[in-house]
């Protein structure tokens, strides 16, 4: 399992185009047993590989193989959302993928998803059911599933998913990986569920994810300053009927033993804020009924998706407005936090993994109300729009990974935190 930059060295020392040759061989031989991959591009991969080979400027990317959420656009791919409704191949690349290849990334394909991203489990009727390689009985969770599970099983350093309540932190969490959700507007061209939603990296360690975020951002890394900093750790969850599991419960708080170990003021913190509930059910289905909208084929969409559009049809207008002005508000309420502690340390999920296949016969109620202990933490901060990230922490009873969530007002702040809490015994 090469690291990105052992990656970029590699392909510069002996070719890029035998290393994606055996990286393409083994996902088709190992993803039978995963189904994390929509679509591999081995003709483009292998014809990208061969131009990187004859550059004489590397980029700081050179060579390294990512894969791409399915609801991000990728040119000469159709984007279908995890659905059968959108055959067309789109006609260019989203902004970030831009981004990708100008840094000398390979886009080996594009990975699986629920329908829409709806679920934080990854199936669907388009796609089937996506596991977890840690123990494929269970769920990797979603919505990004595939691009946790391509990650976690070694196939690519790193993976772009998109998070509009938790997707890319909850399969980080479940697939032992760490994975972030820039703050809304870090990250361009992107109107992901009226605002909730954004894309982000997902790794196996932090140094790749803060390298996927640099490109994704187009940014550039700064030395962290090493100060103490004030971490507050909160265990109460936005809804009551979600208590923490006491493997997550214990993975926090001996993560708030190891920052305070490392000189961090660590404390107790009680969250207050005004419920996010209804401006993110009024977002949620704003947002998935605008993608079934611009769909070639929407009569295609599951069953339970047609229930969606024709359930939130009071989703716009004067209501959207105010679910999208509230989601402002709380923002700049919960910003207020941070000028109380620097790092806010939570469970980021509040159950263990559910069996694959939890999806299978469950309609659209059902459904959501299945995947409550999931968002349980991590929706707030989609409506707030801060950034947050999952750190991996460990394993539960049952041999599954446990994350514990990080929340701040900047990204590298998060990133740099992460990078040192992973670092040394």
């Amino acid at each position: 399992m090469l690291s990105a930059s052992e990656w970029r060295a590699a392909a510069l020392k002996h070719g890029t185009v035998p290393l994606i040759e055996k990286t393409l061989r083994r996902i088709r031989a190992q993803d039978r047993n995963f189904n994390a991959i929509s679509v591999l591009l081995d003709d483009e991969a292998l014809a990208t590989a061969a131009e990187l080979d004859s550059s004489t400027d590397p980029g700081p990317l050179h060579g390294v193989p990512v894969l791409i959420k399915e609801e991000v656009h990728v040119r000469g791919v159709p984007t279908t959302y995890g659905t059968n409704a959108n055959p067309t191949p789109a006609a260019a690349d989203d902004e970030i993928v831009r981004r990708l290849r100008n840094a000398g990334a390979i886009i080996l394909g594009k990975t699986t998803m629920p329908a829409f991203g709806a679920f934080p489990f990854t199936e669907s009727e388009a796609r089937g059911i996506t596991r977890n390689p840690h123990n494929p009985r269970f769920t990797p969770g979603g919505s990004s599933g595939g691009s946790a599970v391509a990650v976690a099983a070694g196939w690519v350093p790193f993976a772009v998913g998109g998070d509009g309540g938790g997707s890319i932190r909850i399969p980080s969490a479940h697939c032992g990986l760490y994975g972030l959700k820039p703050a809304r507007g870090t990250l361009p061209g992107e109107d992901l569920w009226c605002r909730l939603g954004t894309a982000g990296p997902i790794a196996r360690s932090a140094r790749d994810c803060a390298l996927l975020f640099d490109a994704l951002s187009d940014s550039v890394a700064t030395e962290p300053e090493g100060a103490s900093l004030r971490i507050g750790v909160s265990l109460r969850p936005t809804t009551p009927l979600t208590p923490p599991h006491r493997d997550h419960v214990r993975a926090v708080r001996a993560m708030a033993e190891r920052l305070r170990g490392m000189g961090h003021d660590v404390r107790d913190y009680t969250l207050r804020h005004k419920d996010p509930t209804a401006a993110f059910v009024t977002q949620f289905f704003a947002g998935i009924r605008k993608e079934i909208a611009d769909l070639e084929y929407p009569e295609r969409i599951e069953g339970r998706h047609k229930v969606t559009r024709a359930a939130g049809v009071w989703a716009q207008g004067p209501v959207l407005r105010w679910a999208e002005s509230f989601s402002d508000r709380l923002g700049e309420q919960l910003d207020r936090v941070f000028d109380e502690v620097d790092v806010l340390l939570t469970p980021t999920v509040a159950a263990r993994p559910a069996r694959a296949g939890v999806l299978t016969g469950k309609g659209m109620l059902a459904a959501q109300i299945a995947s409550l202990p999931s968002v349980a933490y991590t929706a707030l901060w989609n409506v707030s729009g801060h950034p947050a990230m999952n750190i991996p922490a460990g394993k539960g009873r049952d041999g599954l990974p446990v994350g514990v969530q990080l929340v701040a007002r900047d990204e590298r702040l998060l990133l740099d935190l992460a990078s040192a809490s992973s670092a040394g015994p």
